[in-house]
């Protein structure tokens, strides 16, 4: 991670060098797992989601608990019963089975219940802390500004951005 970093601010020295000769480059960095940690805000809707996701965890460990007792007492008990009546059993199981199956993608696969909650929960703590990030930057005159933890840039001054300059060359070349 840390060789990303050093990876990435060699890249940004060296293009900050092209585009201004003599001018002093600022960086600055924020651990985001510290804002996280202790910003009363995140917090919050972190508890919020290890809450219902305990609670959807509780419940899906509660099903494949029946599901497994219900296959237990199935084979202790398939050889005295009648073939229509284990027909019956195994076609019960078998729905059961995909119920948990459904519950799990429903609930708790990636575009599942506690992915929508967690959406809706961190999407707005994340928002505030970029506006925060970009009004520190502007407000202080950074350049860049590092997430520690990551390695990425969360804020890089506008004057830096080479986008327009490297479409352009691209659009020129074809």
């Amino acid at each position: 991670m840390k060789k990303i970093s050093l990876l990435a601010l060699t890249f940004i020295l060296m293009l900050s060098g092209v585009t201004t000769l003599h001018a002093e480059l600022k960086i600055g960095y924020v651990n985001s797992q510290r804002i996280m940690q202790e910003w009363e805000v995140a917090r919050e809707a972190q508890k919020k989601l290890d809450k219902r996701s305990q609670e959807l965890q509780t419940e899906y460990q509660d099903m494949l608990g029946r599901l497994d007792s219900m296959n237990q007492t199935f084979e202790k008990q398939k050889m005295m019963m009648s073939d229509q009546r284990r027909q019956e059993k195994e076609q019960e199981i078998m729905q059961y089975r995909q119920k948990v199956q459904q519950y799990q993608m429903q609930k708790l696969g990636p575009q599942g219940e506690i992915y929508k909650i967690q959406q809706e929960l961190t999407q707005p703590v994340l928002e505030k802390i970029q506006k925060v990030i970009k009004d520190v930057g502007d407000e202080n005159n950074y350049d860049y500004i590092f997430d520690s933890v990551s390695g990425n840039i969360l804020y890089a001054a506008q004057a830096h951005d080479l986008t327009d300059k490297v479409i352009y060359k691209l659009q020129r070349t074809e």
